[in-house]
């Protein structure tokens, strides 16, 4: 695959048993590998901190297995798991290994959710990491959001302004009630960005899944049962729309406006850079 031609993504999208033993995802990650090679896939992706470890100060090294599973099935694999620092505390990381089970990239999390979801699903708090994620592929740059922060519309688009033209968000799972809308942000992250993005989630205690490859005009597939999805991605057609203008013509040869990255102006956001609590009480607001 080179950035001037198609590109195939595969979404892993796991069934957990909460009563096994965490280090078995490792091979079931690299018999998903092996699927996706068999598919023509370019990239799996794979569910926040999958194959783990997911539990906060659990310890098991899956990097040789799943470099082995991507250098015989000639599949890049992007994966994660929990981590821990120097300072004693824990973060969540995502691994690009290439086709050639080479490191190609790694990125910690930098908005950690709030509230009790990382105590709940990790056992302890996350540390934010110091940037955004982006991953170059043979010359394709990938953008990484991990769970939440594929609600984040400033970290998505500067992902897309830096180059990004797939947006990987592995997600952690338990989205429940907020799933229809965790699939409207992975679309509205395509649209706006004029990119694609894959969403993926670990299925936990037999919830519906919300897998989803989206693209700037229409949503490619989805899938709400364990497996694999697989979709073709048209980076040309992408490429298209950040380089033309917006246009009143009829038909329109577009179903999402096109322009959108060159048409911003910086000077007019510049209050994005600044502390919320500079520009807002939300405390007071809510009494």
């Amino acid at each position: 695959m080179s950035a001037t031609e198609g590109f195939r993504l595969a979404l892993a999208q796991p069934a957990i048993d909460r009563r096994a033993d965490e280090h078995s995802r490792v091979s079931a990650a690299a018999g998903m590998i092996a699927e996706a090679g068999e598919s023509g896939a370019d990239l799996i992706l794979f569910p926040e901190s999958y194959p783990g470890p997911i539990t906060a100060g659990l310890e098991y090294d899956a990097e040789p297995t799943l470099t082995e599973a991507c250098r015989a099935a000639g599949v890049a694999a992007c994966w994660g798991r929990i981590e821990a620092t120097d300072d004693g505390r824990y973060v969540t990381v995502v691994y690009l290994t290439d086709r050639s089970g080479r490191s190609a990239g790694r990125y910690v999390r930098s908005h950690p959710a709030t509230g009790d979801v990382h105590p709940v699903l990790s056992g302890a708090p996350m540390a934010p990491g110091p940037g955004p994620g982006l991953f170059d592929l043979d010359g394709l740059k990938l953008g990484v959001v991990v769970c939440s922060e594929l609600w984040n519309p400033e970290l998505c688009r500067l992902l897309a302004l830096r180059g990004a033209e797939i947006l990987l968000a592995p997600a952690g799972g338990g989205f429940n009630r907020v799933a229809s809308n965790w699939q409207l942000m992975a679309r509205a992250r395509a649209i706006e960005n004029e990119l694609f993005t894959g969403l993926t989630q670990q299925l936990f205690d037999g919830e519906e899944g919300s897998a989803l490859i989206a693209g700037p005009e229409q949503t490619l597939g989805e899938l709400k049962v364990p497996g694999l999805l697989i979709r073709d991605l048209d980076l040309e057609r992408s490429r298209w729309l950040r380089a033309r203008d917006d246009s009143m013509e009829e038909p329109k040869p577009f179903s999402a406006l096109p322009g959108l990255l060159r048409a911003r102006r910086p000077e007019l956001y510049r209050e994005l850079g600044a502390d919320s609590d500079d520009l807002y009480d939300f405390e007071a607001a809510s009494t």
